[in-house]
């Protein structure tokens, strides 16, 4: 697969892939504190098994995360090397470089995210 995205503006889109993930990982953080505040009350049992599927949907967002920047290159070695390399990565059966396959991974993160964080926002805005 031929790539029509330069070495810098690779680098620059792995910037913001970085400071996207460190973002939307401190809004978990604030959204965990919110479900520590509603799980210290006395809530119906249906509740709290609420609380506690969107406290599992958030460790494993942060998981997702955790392995999403580890595989964003940190050296300008690897950022050159990820880049111009020839290998190709298989995906759900389609061939793509490497940059393709982080492109990928990041708006399949980016969708299952913004379905959680709606679901949450949606059930906070109904009980807190």
């Amino acid at each position: 697969m031929e790539s029509t995205v330069s070495i810098e503006q690779f680098r620059e889109e792995l910037q913001s892939w970085k400071h996207e993930l460190s973002s939307i990982k401190e809004e978990i953080r604030h959204f965990e504190h919110q479900l520590e505040k509603m799980a210290s009350k006395k809530l119906p049992k249906e509740l709290l098994g609420l609380v506690e599927h969107f406290q599992n949907s958030f460790i494993c967002q942060k998981e997702v995360i955790d392995k999403l920047r580890h595989d964003l290159p940190d050296s300008g070695g690897k950022v050159e090397s990820i880049f111009i390399s020839s290998h190709p990565v298989y995906r759900g059966g389609e061939e793509m470089d490497r940059h393709g396959a982080l492109d990928e991974r990041m708006r399949t993160f980016r969708k299952i995210y913004t379905e959680i964080r709606q679901d949450f926002k949606h059930f906070r805005s109904d009980w807190m």
